[in-house]
């Protein structure tokens, strides 16, 4: 199946301060967002008030996103101490 990606503003301006403070960061999210859009149902369902949300790491940080139908919503984008809040 063939996913369309989408970017919530809150994961939009996550991404606008990282192109100021860290390329080679950028450069691994952008590889990510690749690979979750092949298969994302391969990644961790989350629970809780995060309920139909996936996530992935890269580093240190995590990506939450959402699946409906096929578009990919990818929500934000933090530090993994500050997403797990």
């Amino acid at each position: 199946m063939h996913y369309v990606e989408d970017y919530a503003d809150e994961f939009l301006e996550n991404v606008k301060r990282l192109k100021r403070e860290d390329i080679s960061l950028l450069a691994r999210l952008e590889k990510k967002i690749d690979e979750i859009l092949k298969n994302p149902e391969h990644y961790k369902p989350l629970r809780g008030k995060h309920k139909n949300k996936r996530r992935a790491h890269v580093g240190s940080f995590v990506i939450s996103f959402r699946i409906a139908g096929n578009v990919v919503t990818f929500c934000s984008f933090k530090h993994h101490d500050d997403a797990c809040q």
